[in-house]
């Protein structure tokens, strides 16, 4: 039983679900193990550390360059960066950058798919399995089937409250997987329509309103459906029509509920268009502050020294809520260089793959609406759990496909030189 269960494609699942971090604790507190993603980020330190001393394949890998400056480079810096200028030790400094160290997990997921082969289905269903997981994992929360924390001592600011007050059964659980698995799923309905994966995407979307409750993802997923179908617009209107014969049914059975939802949705959008919002502040206070500083990154400050940026400027400034202003305040001057590192970089890793079934093409769609709301998306930082995860997946099948493609066998019995069939290099 234990060594099936260590046997390399388990390995890979289980590599997946937990990447999800849907057993992580939320950065609200309120639900999640505490400790768990420090432990699975060690475990990937641990991990990488050692494919770099026994596989000679990470060497041939121009990406993995890449992954080594956005997991261990900038947070690395940032964390000086903060010494410097705030003399906030070090090592509260790797603590803050903490979840930049997940774009690490590229090593032991392309080792594990080397190991086992997969196909894009095999990912695929990986991939749903773990949506899957980090749904109902939501919903046992939303539901009150597993309690919220309790004894997670944390400080609550004024922002903060506000949300609770608007949005009290919100629990931020997987949302990256989750908009993950319905790009994927709306993929591949592109040509064939089927009430599984109709029923599958509603559930997803559920999730997205009742438990996620993020207001951007919301109008991004209506943006990504438009795009998907943008050439299939039969398949777009075969599946409004069979998703609004399913949710008029159950208006029928459940119209209270359409109601409540209903006059939630009038909060939020009355929430969202009165008056500036925090993220305004927290920017002109970055602005001027790197200004001040001669243009110099300033790194973050960790919550746990001395109270963090509460202090020093006020409760509700946070960096992960400014996108590329938030890069911009810990590296100064040096912010267009690594912004084109990361998504110009990124862009190579994914074009060096042709064949991009549904998976590919969800991951490709994610990174492009990243990029066109740097403003707001704090992924270049945060994101390393699914672009780490992603350019695994695009460095194997780009392998795989030039592997396919470049001859293997004598024809006619013709013998060539070794040279002429060198070994293909990751790239």
């Amino acid at each position: 039983m234990f060594k099936q269960l260590l046997a390399y494609r388990n390995l890979l699942l289980i590599l997946f679900v937990l990447n999800s971090a849907c057993f992580f604790l939320t950065d609200d507190k309120k639900a999640g193990i505490p400790y768990l993603r420090e432990l699975w980020l060690l475990g990937i330190l641990g991990s990488s550390a050692a494919l770099f001393l026994v596989w000679k394949r990470i060497y041939q890998s121009k990406t993995s360059l890449w992954i080594i400056f956005m997991g261990v480079v900038l947070p690395v810096v940032s964390a000086i960066m903060a010494e410097l200028n705030f003399d906030q030790p070090f090592l509260y400094g790797l603590l803050e950058e903490r979840r930049s160290f997940a774009y690490l997990v590229f090593f032991p997921a392309l080792f594990l798919m080397i190991k086992t082969a997969p196909t894009q289905k095999h990912l695929e269903t990986f991939f749903l399995y773990s949506g899957l997981a980090c749904a109902f994992v939501g919903y046992c929360y939303y539901f009150g089937i597993i309690p919220e924390n309790t004894n997670v001592s944390f400080t609550v600011d004024a922002k903060d409250a506000g949300d609770v007050l608007l949005r009290p059964n919100r629990f931020r659980i997987g949302s990256s997987y989750v908009t993950l698995c319905a790009f994927m799923l709306m993929y591949s309905m592109k040509d064939r329509i089927s009430l599984p994966k109709v029923c599958t995407l509603l559930f997803f979307a559920s999730y997205l309103w009742l438990v996620l409750q993020t207001r951007q993802t919301m109008i991004i997923w209506c943006l990504a459906g438009l795009w998907i179908f943008r050439d299939r617009i039969d398949s777009l209107l075969k599946l409004g029509l069979l998703a609004a014969t399913i949710l008029v049914t159950s208006f029928f059975i459940f119209p209270d509920f359409y109601y409540a939802q209903f006059d939630k949705f009038q909060a939020l959008l009355d929430e969202a268009t009165t008056g500036p919002g925090v993220r305004d502040t927290t920017t002109a206070i970055i602005i001027g502050a790197v200004a001040d500083n001669m243009y110099i990154g300033m790194g973050s400050l960790s919550l746990q020294w001395k109270g963090g940026f509460s202090t020093l400027y006020n409760p509700h400034f946070y960096l992960s809520d400014v996108g590329i202003f938030g890069v911009y305040y810990r590296y100064g001057f040096l912010t267009p260089l690594i912004a084109l590192i990361f998504y110009v970089g990124y862009l190579r890793i994914m074009k060096r793959c042709p064949n991009k079934g549904p998976l590919l093409s969800a991951f490709q769609l994610v990174f492009w609406f990243q990029m066109l709301n740097m403003f707001l998306s704090n992924s270049l930082m945060y994101g390393g759990d699914v672009l780490g995860i992603g350019a695994a997946c695009f460095l194997y099948y780009s392998r795989a496909y030039a592997a396919q493609a470049s001859p293997t066998r004598e024809i006619r019995g013709t013998r060539h030189d070794p040279i002429q069939y060198r070994n293909h290099q990751l790239e």
